[in-house]
């Protein structure tokens, strides 16, 4: 059964955000296209870190026709227009986030299942502002990420050791 493209009116966005990005591709003198809108609702819709992959197969599975490249070219113009910041977890791969409003994060990476925790950083943040007032630096941005092995990783080690 053939499907009607969703429209422009027809994607839930949060305004603040889609006028931020109207903007931006504005002023690169881009179109706001259906597709871009689409992925920006999927992006906004995101809870924390994803890779473009998934991203492409959640909009695949809900049946929107999108390319890859149009997902790479949208992931690009959401990270110059600071909506989303690029994550780095491992350098195999890319990851996002949601930054445009949020709060920075740390995040647990396990390496032997992948699994991406994050958590909050508030007494990283007071010590990166105080070490940069002592040095007379400007914070522009900071990452925090731990690499370990995780519970569920440590117990399937302790089982195949059995």
């Amino acid at each position: 059964m053939p499907t009607t493209p969703p429209q422009l009116d027809d994607i839930t966005l949060t305004p603040p955000m889609c006028a931020i990005f109207r903007r931006f591709l504005k002023r690169k003198g881009l179109k706001f296209t259906t597709e871009r809108a689409m992925i920006l609702d999927a992006v906004l819709g995101k809870d924390g870190v994803f890779e473009a992959d998934e991203l492409l197969t959640d909009m695949r599975d809900a049946e929107h026709r999108v390319s890859k490249a149009t997902i790479y070219r949208t992931l690009k113009h959401l990270l110059e227009s600071k909506i989303i910041k690029e994550v780095l977890i491992d350098s195999s791969r890319a990851h996002y986030q949601l930054a445009f409003g949020q709060q920075a994060t740390g995040h647990l990476v396990c390496l032997e299942t992948n699994q991406i925790i994050e958590f909050p950083t508030e007494e990283l943040d007071k010590l990166m502002k105080k070490v940069c007032k002592q040095h007379g630096y400007e914070p522009l941005s900071h990452r925090f990420v731990i690499y370990g092995s995780s519970p569920a990783a440590q117990a399937t080690e302790e089982a195949e050791e059995d």
